[in-house]
């Protein structure tokens, strides 16, 4: 019909500026279900790319030091959500990567309906307590859940995040450090119920308050200086062998100190010393706290509890400032009957 049809210029401009503009309506509206309020994600372009994501987990215990916050987790785990799947200035910006959050049994229903809406992946899993297990504090009977992320076989990489954490930066490039690089296992066996895999990653950061207060003893030489590990933030690669490994450890009693359940397991398996050393991302990721000196340096994140007060009056600010922009939002997704506040 219009194979030989011109069309005169002042008909061309004005089609053109509507066939852009569907378009771009198209676009937006098909990218994400939420239309303009959130910010549209962008596509992953090749279905062999490596799969990524992020990860948390939740239980319900609370902070019995400060009874008065109510639900100080959930509020945290809403924040880091936020900040890595939907604030401009801390999110992802170049492919889509989910945040998993773990749910351990004891979580309401409720709670993963509201993270769920925020646009997290929730992953109920087991617990994997144990009799011999006796954590330094009550909160954490259920950390030893976070073992489930090794069956997350889908995801090449997954780094993980404890909930009491605080985005500054975008952190995806993390997954393409070189520490986070699959290695090969130095020995084929050791002495356990359990074969380890041929292959494994593990990288993470230096818990400084543990090498310098936690003095080694014989079969805690993990505790050495320079050796240990902090398990609230780290990079993985799921593996259902090591998983079987780690829950191995866990059937053996007292192959470490349970006050710190996960985190001395991990650095136990993960032994710098051992067959499958755990690798250092260094400082500028994450760090326990931090200062004015550290965000100006470039720090990516910290892990502090957004409830509590923290010394540097500089990084309470940014905190509070973190919540501030997570609540603005949430404000107007309410007005829009999107999301509970």
């Amino acid at each position: 019909m219009f194979k030989n049809q011109t069309f005169p210029p002042y008909f061309k401009r004005p089609a053109v500026a509507v066939v852009c503009l569907c378009i771009v309506f198209w676009a937006t509206i098909s990218l994400h279900p939420r239309g303009f309020i959130y910010n549209v994600k962008p596509i992953v372009l090749f279905d062999d790319a490596p799969q990524y994501a992020f990860a948390t987990i939740l239980t319900a215990e609370g902070d019995a030091e400060y009874p008065d916050v109510e639900e100080p987790y959930l509020k945290a785990a809403r924040l880091l959500t936020y900040q890595l799947l939907h604030n401009p200035r801390t999110r992802n910006g170049s492919v889509e990567i989910p945040l998993l959050v773990l749910v351990t049994p004891d979580v309401p229903q409720n709670h993963r309906d509201i993270l769920e809406d925020d646009g997290a992946t929730i992953v109920p899993v087991e617990s994997l307590g144990r009799d011999w297990i006796h954590p330094k504090w009550g909160r954490w009977s259920n950390v030893l859940a976070k073992l489930n992320l090794w069956n997350l076989e889908k995801y090449d990489k997954i780094a993980f995040l404890d909930a009491d954490s605080v985005i500054f930066r975008p952190i995806e490039g993390i997954f393409e450090s070189p520490q986070t690089d699959v290695r090969q296992t130095l020995t084929s066996k050791v002495n356990t119920t359990s074969e380890l895999p041929e292959h494994y990653m593990i990288a993470g950061i230096h818990d400084p308050w543990m090498e310098l207060n936690m003095p080694p003893v014989k079969g805690q030489e993990f505790y050495e200086k320079n050796n240990y590990m902090n398990a609230g933030f780290f990079v993985l690669s799921p593996s259902k062998p090591l998983f079987d490994y780690y829950v191995s450890i866990l059937d053996t009693p007292d192959q470490f100190d349970s006050a710190y359940p996960e985190q001395n397991l991990l650095n136990c398996a993960h032994r710098t010393d051992g067959s499958m050393p755990w690798q250092d991302l260094g400082p500028g990721w994450n760090l326990k706290g931090g200062s004015r000196f550290d965000y100006e340096a470039g720090l990516m994140s910290i892990h502090h509890k957004w409830w509590r007060p923290i010394g540097d009056e500089f990084m309470a600010e940014r905190i509070a400032e973190a919540m501030e922009e997570m609540r603005i939002h949430l404000r107007i997704l309410e007005e829009q009957g999107e999301v509970q506040f």
